[in-house]
C-alpha cells in the first residue's frame, strides 16, 4: 500500500515544466526557489504552452528573469517576454472593462457580487495584473438579470451567443467587450442539479462584504467564503484539472495571513460542511498544501477529507498527476474520472450530478460502446506506451 504523499513527493510527481510553473504561483513569485528548480530538465515548449493555458505569462516571465544565469534559453525568454507584454495589456483592458461594469450596475441599482479572479484583483495592490483571467464573473439576483444586461449594454458591453442556448446554465450568455474580453452574469454559483446545499443567489449576496477598489466600492465574498467557492469551483466544477495554477496562486494570497488551526480555517471547515462540499474543498486545499505552502494544518485537512480510506495513497498520486496536463497525466478520460469520483466519495453519484453531466441541457448518460475488438498495430502500441508512462509517473518510477 502506498504511503500518503508528502509535499516533496507531490512535487516530484510533477514534470519539471509544471514544477517551474507552480513556483511562479508562490507568494514570492518563486524567487527563493529559483536556484533549486529543475531548469536543465524543462521542456520549454511545454512550459510556455502551460503558462499560456493557465494565463500565467506575466508571473512566469518574472520568475524566468530570476533564474540562474544561462538556465533559460534566450529564445524562450524572449517568447515569454512578448507573452508578458500581451498579458499586461490585457490586464489593463480587464480593469477598464470591470470599472465600466461596476459603474453601470451601480447606476442601475443592481447588486452584484464579484467572483474569483476579478474579486481578488479588486482587493490586491497589483490590481488586475495580480494574475491573468479568461473573463469576468459576477453574481446577480435572477430578478435583476435583465436589468443588469441592459445596464451593461449601455456601458459598451455587447451580447454574444443566443440566450436560449444557456437556458440550463448557471450563468447567462456571455457579454463581450472590445478586444474580445468576456463577462458572465451568474444567477447561481453552480449549475442546476449540483449536489450541494441549494442556496439561492440572495444568500450568497447576503454574505458579501463591501471593499474599496480605487474610487469605487464593490462587493466580494469574505476570504473564507472565497476560499470555499474557489476550492469547489476548481476541484468539482473543473475536476481538479483546469485552472490549477490560478487556484494555487489565489488560495495562497487569500490565506497568507491565516494561522494554522485558527478561526479562519475553522470557518472554511464550517462553510464547507454547511454546503455539503467538504470533499471537494478538502481535496483542493490538500493539493494546495502539498504543492505550495498555505498555512493549513493536517488535522483540518483530514476533517475536510473525512479521514483515511483504503487506497488513499494511490488516489493522492492520481490527483496530483492530473492537475497539470502532460503525456503522463492520464491514459483515458474514464480512468481520470474514476479516480476523481473516488476522491469525491460518491458526491453526486446518486442523482448522476457529476460536473460533466450538468449545465449542458438534457444529458442522457449511455453506457460506453464496446469496441469490436482489442486495438492492434501502431494504435495498440501507442496506447500501451501511454498507460506505461502514466503508471510509472504515478508510482514515482
Amino acid at each position: 500500500m502506498l504511503a500518503p504523499l508528502t509535499s516533496a513527493d507531490a512535487l516530484a510527481l510533477l514534470l519539471p515544466s509544471a514544477r517551474v510553473l507552480v513556483a511562479s504561483a508562490l507568494a514570492d513569485g518563486g524567487v527563493q526557489l529559483a536556484a533549486r528548480l529543475p531548469w536543465n530538465d524543462v521542456h520549454w515548449p511545454t512550459l510556455l504552452s502551460l503558462a499560456s493555458f493557465e494565463r500565467a505569462e506575466a508571473q512566469l516571465f518574472r520568475l524566468l528573469q530570476r533564474a540562474p544565469q544561462g538556465a533559460v534559453p534566450d529564445d524562450a525568454l524572449q517568447a515569454m517576454q512578448r507573452a508578458c507584454r500581451v498579458a499586461v495589456f490585457r490586464a489593463a483592458e480587464l480593469a477598464d472593462a470591470a470599472a465600466a461594469a461596476v459603474d453601470a450596475l451601480e447606476a442601475r441599482g443592481v447588486d452584484a457580487l464579484w467572483l474569483k479572479g476579478a474579486a481578488l484583483a479588486m482587493q490586491h495592490p497589483a490590481g488586475f495584473s495580480v494574475r491573468g483571467m479568461g473573463d469576468l464573473d459576477l453574481l446577480v439576483d435572477p430578478a435583476q438579470l435583465q436589468a443588469a444586461r441592459a445596464a451593461l449594454r449601455g456601458a459598451g458591453w455587447s451580447d454574444g451567443a443566443a440566450p436560449e442556448t444557456y437556458a440550463s446554465h448557471h450563468h447567462d450568455a456571455p457579454m463581450h467587450w472590445r478586444g474580445g474580453l468576456r463577462l458572465e452574469l451568474h444567477s447561481a454559483l453552480f449549475p442546476p442539479g449540483h449536489p450541494f446545499a441549494p442556496e439561492p443567489a440572495s444568500v450568497w449576496l447576503g454574505r458579501a462584504r463591501r471593499v474599496n477598489w480605487g474610487v469605487r466600492t464593490v462587493r466580494v465574498l469574505p476570504e473564507n467564503w472565497h476560499v470555499v467557492h474557489a476550492s469547489i469551483h476548481w476541484a468539482w466544477s473543473h475536476e481538479g484539472e483546469i485552472g490549477s495554477w490560478q487556484y494555487l496562486h489565489d488560495i495562497q494570497r487569500l490565506s497568507s495571513a491565516w494561522r494554522p488551526g485558527g478561526a479562519d480555517w475553522e470557518a472554511v471547515l464550517r462553510h464547507a460542511l454547511l454546503l455539503g462540499a467538504s470533499r471537494p474543498v478538502g481535496w483542493a486545499l490538500w493539493t494546495a498544501a502539498r504543492l505550495t505552502a498555505i498555512p493549513i494544518d493536517d488535522a483540518t485537512l483530514e476533517r475536510l477529507r473525512a479521514g483515511p480510506e483504503r487506497g488513499r495513497g494511490l488516489t493522492e498520486r492520481e490527483w496530483i498527476v492530473r492537475a497539470f496536463y502532460s503525456p503522463a497525466s492520464s491514459p483515458s478520460v474514464s480512468w481520470s474520472r474514476f479516480w476523481w469520483r473516488r476522491a469525491m466519495a460518491g458526491l453526486g453519484s446518486a442523482q448522476g450530478a457529476w460536473p460533466w453531466a450538468l449545465g449542458h441541457g438534457a444529458v442522457e448518460l449511455l453506457p460506453a460502446e464496446e469496441p469490436a475488438g482489442p486495438p492492434s498495430g501502431p494504435l495498440a502500441r501507442w496506447k500501451l506506451a501511454r498507460w506505461r508512462r502514466h503508471l510509472l509517473r504515478v508510482l514515482g518510477r
